[in-house]
């Protein structure tokens, strides 16, 4: 009997572990401080440990609830010797800062960038007090994710130089700790990466915004491996932890080789996106298909963009049936605009307008709002409609101008940028900006070098590096995109000559069928009308029958009662003749004799008959 394979056992996860052990000891502190509260500082430390642990694995969520606590925890360390001043104590104002640095960098890591600024900036008075050298005693990392929240926050409020400036600080940063080929902080190298990519890009600096981005990528394959390749070998928090970075990199990487004009390289990373979150649905769940509805969406949009109307209809097909109802609403406009524009390019346009007024709601006010109004300004404009396209386009016009603040153009590229808002990525500059760095002596923004004596790392350099590996990749996946994607392109058209050809034939079979079905139907309607006719008729003929047999019955009735009638009247002249008869003796004689006569002149007659 052949016996069952055993299943591999998942590998295992050491950042799993440390976590746990984290964690294990925080529990035990809490524990113990109850009783020693010399034992909080020790609780205080760890906490901090375990919310840096949480964050180098992008573990935000997780992170949330220990930051709070660390920072409250270090808040009373720090001010429980009296007021902050130049005798604070190092070690407690550097646990404070650390703190406060974790917690901005959870609020940062789930979409509260504006927020992680603030309490970046609640720092700057603890920074004004020189004697405390804190520079010498924080982490390397924990300056890095500082400047990172720094660089987020004026991004989103679009201060793209100071953006781009402390963006540079945090390169320098990570270049000068030593920290850029470590493999436990090979995410904080990513998102720096990430973050400068982001940056350029707003600057308008494409070249540098796909030599960063394509940097992180690579970084984060290193990092996963073939792990995602078979997501069931592994534990759920390592999957769910590995590919957390997975959708918003790609997504970017797609969106930007496009923009740039590598369009065949844009549909390639996005397609590899679409199949490895369709391996992680199942050990995922809803958060990986959300994001693989998304994907599908923005794919096609893309082959919309190139003109591949029915890869587009598919794409758009298999993402509205990943889409489900409890799903954000901003998910189903931007599949719904979508649509629109495949319904549009194939002429149905009254279907467009439809689907999109289902999905526009009464009182529009967010970027996915307005990316529908656009599309519904389009879809009315191909129906015919005018008028109704130029109010629909007032309307958008209106709402994009409070979305991007009124400093700016409302014209087509502020489309796209509404677009990009709705999809939550960063839009590209349309002009290139300059920047000035940011002075050492700014908050976090001194290297560890710089503090040595020794050379900062040169940017111009870093820079360089980025471009060549970037031009080296393009080079070497161009043709290979442009194949794949040619391939693709043949295979679709011959499927849609196919479809075609399936249709046509479909049509004329139907037809075919319809006009024997029609034969047939008038054959059974002739024969139906002959029987009919014929059951008409004998119902007739039944009929007339059946009155002449009611007449003759009728007729018969009558001779028998007239007969009954005669009769009676005989027997009745009988009777009064007998009784005529005898009771007048002479009328009795004549009436004999009348009888006698009639039978001697009938005797006449039938002798003077011829033989």
């Amino acid at each position: 009997m052949t016996q069952e394979p055993k299943a591999q056992k998942p590998v295992k996860d050491r950042y799993a572990e440390r976590g746990k052990t984290l964690a294990s000891s925080v529990q035990r502190l809490r524990g113990w401080v109850g009783s020693d509260p010399s034992r909080a500082p020790e609780l205080a430390d760890t906490l901090v440990l375990l919310t840096s642990h949480h964050l180098l694995g992008h573990a935000f969520a997780a992170a949330a609830g220990d930051a709070q606590e660390a920072l409250r925890r270090a808040a009373e360390l720090l001010t429980a010797n009296g007021p902050i001043g130049p005798y604070t104590s190092i070690v407690d104002a550097t646990r404070y800062i650390t703190a406060v640095v974790h917690l901005a960098v959870v609020q940062a890591g789930l979409g509260l960038p504006e927020a992680a600024g603030q309490t970046i900036e609640s720092l700057q008075e603890m920074h004004q007090i020189g004697e405390l050298r804190l520079e010498e005693g924080l982490q390397p990392q924990t300056a890095i994710w500082a400047l990172w929240c720094t660089a987020r926050a004026a991004l989103v409020s679009r201060d793209v130089a100071a953006a781009n400036a402390y963006a540079d600080a945090a390169l320098a940063r990570l270049w000068d700790s030593g920290l850029r080929g470590e493999p436990d902080f090979a995410y904080l190298a990513m998102d720096v990466d990430r973050l400068a990519s982001d940056c350029r890009w707003a600057a308008g600096k494409t070249e540098e915004a796909l030599g960063h981005l394509y940097a992180a990528r690579v970084r984060y394959q290193d990092v996963v491996g073939v792990r995602l390749d078979e997501p069931g070998r592994h534990g759920p928090a390592l999957v769910e932890r590995l590919a957390e970075p997975l959708f918003s990199l790609y997504r970017d990487m797609a969106d930007r080789l496009a923009a740039s004009g590598e369009v065949n390289l844009g549909l390639v990373t996005r397609r590899a996106l679409v199949e490895r979150l369709r391996g992680l649905t199942g050990p995922l769940g809803d958060p990986a298909r959300v994001q693989l509805a998304s994907t599908l969406t923005d794919l096609a949009g893309d082959l919309l963009d190139a003109d591949r109307v029915d890869e587009a209809d598919a794409a758009a097909a298999e993402a509205a049936s990943r889409v489900h109802r409890s799903d954000a609403r901003s998910t189903l406009q931007l599949l719904t605009a979508v649509r629109a524009g495949v319904l549009i390019r194939r002429g149905r346009t009254g279907e467009a307008v439809t689907i999109l007024r289902q999905i526009v709601p009464a009182q529009p006010g967010s970027a996915a709002d307005a990316v529908v109004l656009l599309a519904l300004a389009d879809a009315m404009r191909a129906k015919g409609d005018e008028t109704a396209a130029e109010s629909t386009e007032g309307a958008f016009i209106d709402l994009a101008r409070i979305l991007l603040r009124p400093n700016i153009e409302v014209t087509e590229p502020a489309a796209v940028a509404v677009r990009d808002l709705a999809r939550g990525v960063v839009s590209r500059g349309m002009q290139q900006v300059t920047w000035a760095p940011v002075p050492p002596s700014a908050s976090f923004a001194a290297t560890i070098a710089s503090a040595r004596g020794s050379t900062m790392v040169d940017l111009g350099a870093l820079e360089a590096e980025r471009r060549r590996e970037l031009i080296a990749w393009l080079e070497a996946e161009r043709s290979t995109a442009h194949r794949l994607e040619l391939d693709r392109l043949e295979r679709a058209q011959a499927e849609g000559e196919r479809r075609e050809a399936e249709d046509a034939e479909a049509q004329r079979a139907a037809a075919e069928q319809g006009a024997s079905e029609r034969a047939k139907a008038e054959e059974a309607a002739r024969i139906e009308a002959e029987r009919r006719a014929a059951a008409d008729e004998a119902e007739r003929l039944a009929r007339k029958r059946r009155r002449e047999e009611r007449l003759e019955a009728h007729r018969r009735e009558v001779e028998r009662r007239e007969a009954e009638q005669r009769e009676a009247e005989r027997i009745e002249a009988e009777r009064q003749l007998a009784h005529r008869l005898a009771t007048d003796p002479a009328e009795a004689e004549r009436l004999e004799l009348e009888r006698l006569q009639a039978e001697l002149d009938e005797l006449e007659r039938e002798e003077e008959r011829p033989s």
